[in-house]
């Protein structure tokens, strides 16, 4: 037999040269393992470089029984047999990589040349990994490379299985040299070309950080690897898997959505109901020829059913069949056709495409609730033809609802319409979906939170007579039915706190205004305004103004303290607003938002 010319020395000396030099790629796979001093090394590898130590001669031979038998019963070593052709990460492995990691490589350096040789075993490992557990629809992305691209030794080695496109949400196995570990978790691209936009990351941090979400990243310390073997590794990270499906079903639809601009049609009304005519397109269109377009109910909060609005979007229904099911972050804009200038709306986020079925249900509710006849109602007010909503479900209810999205956005639509500075931002005025350049967003956010500006702005010339329509503020309308209905459930709360005697609503005030309710105190009145604006900054405009007016119109001091109430939690910057209101105008004032659905006080300022 040709191994007769080995010793155990041979093999010893074999072992030490694979650890100082790694293993060739095209013999890392082994089923089985030969143990010297304690450690695995791949059979065949382990004998050729025996072999030549002790003939100076290359073997060709393939692993059987006899050749073996006689290492394990002649020379004396133990074997491992690895179905997967694979021993387990060691740590000797795993502290080389750590030892190495983020050093500049250069080919020319003779110390660096075993490099490659002794970090595939890992890489190989990790795709192994991936591939015991990957799920049936996925797929698995695998690179092996250990080299980034500013020639240094990378930090962590990242094979991943995704599904779908692999451009968003992912299960990666990892060695982290860095931090010395190895684990797995559920993430989604924070560098390289796909790298996500910055709202999406954002979305994926604030995901992580809930902890009614059990986002985790399951980690074994290189210290801990002695305590795992496949069979353990395995079976834990397809509990991990089971256990982190479902958010990873549900960032995959949050984060694989295009974000798209969209145009609506024009109104005054702030989009809670038809404003007529003025502004509307003068191009050959329905609006032009019937005065209203499809969304002028987009944003009517007294129309919510169980916490979505639902409505219309002209972009979306000429390619409806196309878009049904998808979810959008819309960025709707409008134009003026009186002053010929478009206007940033708002950002919708997670807008959902509905199906037809769902659409009929809709407006089966609509019917119901009267809400159809009054949307018919707002068209007759304004002498157009309410005939038309008719027509238009006569082919279908995806003919009058083909969206829904969070009703608590309305809430944070801006007061103000932006000016679009640059109409280059927008690719058409065609009612299509477009897509949004990556930093359009964010150049609108800053826009809304620019502060005052004597310089930039500012003009020292009195022109205004032969300037065309210089904002873009829109005309707030208070949600009727949400006013009455709060103002009825915050009547009884407060009368079951205080007494039906003390608490009335619409008492009169001076000039005959009525003031929502008031209390009775020991020392004098409370006087509640109750506003339900969508936008709260609205609400506080109006009413801290009707507030001021009961109370002191003409020169008199009628209420010991005045509330505003409204069904819409402030926001961070809102609260601060209310506080330093308070502090400024040193008055006796508060904020109480009230919940309809509750019927009580969530919070008070």
């Amino acid at each position: 037999m040709k191994l007769e010319a080995l010793h155990k020395s041979h093999i010893e000396q074999a072992a030490a040269i694979i650890d100082a030099h790694g293993i060739p790629k095209n013999y890392v796979w082994s089923q089985y393992y030969v143990v010297v001093n304690g450690k695995e090394y791949p059979f065949k590898h382990l004998i050729r470089t025996a072999y030549e130590l002790a003939t100076e001669e290359q073997l060709q031979f393939q692993s059987n029984e006899s050749y073996r038998g006689y290492v394990e019963n002649h020379l004396g070593f133990e074997f491992q047999y690895y179905e997967g052709g694979y021993n387990f990460f060691t740590k000797e492995e795993l502290d080389f990589y750590e030892s190495i990691y983020h050093e500049d490589y250069r080919k020319s350096n003779k110390d660096q040349e075993h490099y490659g040789r002794k970090l595939y075993p890992i890489n190989a490992k990790l795709k192994y990994w991936l591939e015991q557990v990957k799920l049936v629809g996925f797929k698995i992305r695998y690179d092996g490379r250990w080299l980034g691209t500013n020639t240094k030794v990378v930090d962590y080695l990242w094979p991943r299985i995704y599904k779908g496109e692999d451009n968003d949400i992912f299960f990666n196995a990892e060695v982290a040299a860095y931090d010395r570990f190895i684990g797995f978790k559920l993430d989604g691209y924070h560098a390289t070309t796909k790298k996500l936009s910055d709202s999406k990351l954002e979305i994926l941090k604030q995901f992580k950080d809930d902890p009614k979400n059990s986002w985790r990243w399951w980690k074994i310390s290189f210290d801990e690897i002695h305590n795992y073997n496949w069979e353990r590794l395995i079976k834990e990270t397809k509990e991990y898997i089971e256990e982190q499906i479902a958010n990873h079903d549900y960032l995959k639809e949050i984060l694989s959505k295009e974000s798209k601009i969209a145009r609506i049609t024009w109104n005054t009304n702030g989009w809670i109901k038809p404003s007529g005519l003025t502004g509307k397109s003068t191009n050959p269109s329905f609006e032009n020829e019937h005065g209203f377009g499809h969304e002028e109910w987009l944003f009517d909060g007294d129309k919510v059913i169980e916490g979505y609005k639902y409505g219309f979007l002209e972009p979306i229904h000429k390619y409806r069949s196309k878009y049904e099911g998808q979810i959008f972050d819309l960025t709707l804009y409008t134009r003026d056709a009186e002053s010929n200038k478009s206007f940033w709306v708002t950002n919708l986020k997670d807008v959902e495409v509905l199906l037809p079925e769902e659409s009929e249900k809709i407006l089966a509710h609509y019917r119901k609730e009267g809400w159809y006849d009054e949307m018919k109602a707002d068209l007759y007010n304004l002498n157009l033809d309410s005939r038309q909503l008719d027509t238009w479900i006569k082919e279908g209810a995806e003919q009058l609802f083909n969206v829904k999205f969070k009703a608590a956005q309305l809430n944070e639509i801006p007061a103000e319409l932006i000016p679009v500075l640059n109409d280059n931002e927008i690719a058409s005025n065609r009612y299509t979906l477009m897509d949004l350049p990556s930093d359009l967003q964010e150049k609108i956010k800053d826009s809304v939170k620019t502060g005052f500006s004597f310089e930039d702005t500012g003009s020292e010339e009195a022109d205004l007579g032969t300037k065309s329509k210089r904002t873009g503020r829109k005309r707030e309308i208070e949600l009727e039915l949400k006013h009455n209905i709060l103002q009825t459930k915050f009547l009884k709360y407060l009368q079951k706190k205080y007494g039906k005697a003390i608490v009335k609503r619409e008492c009169m005030a001076y000039g005959a205004s009525r003031i929502d309710v008031t209390r009775k105190t020991d020392t004098g009145y409370i006087f509640y305004e109750i506003k339900t604006y969508n936008s709260l900054r609205t609400s506080i405009r109006e009413g801290i103004g009707q507030l001021l007016e009961y109370s002191l119109y003409p020169n008199v001091n009628e209420a010991q303290c005045i509330v505003l109430v409204s069904h819409v939690a402030p926001s961070g910057e809102v609260r601060n607003y209310l506080n330093h209101l308070k502090n400024f105008i040193k008055l006796p004032f508060s904020y109480i938002h009230f919940d309809i659905e509750q019927e009580e006080i969530i919070s008070e300022i």
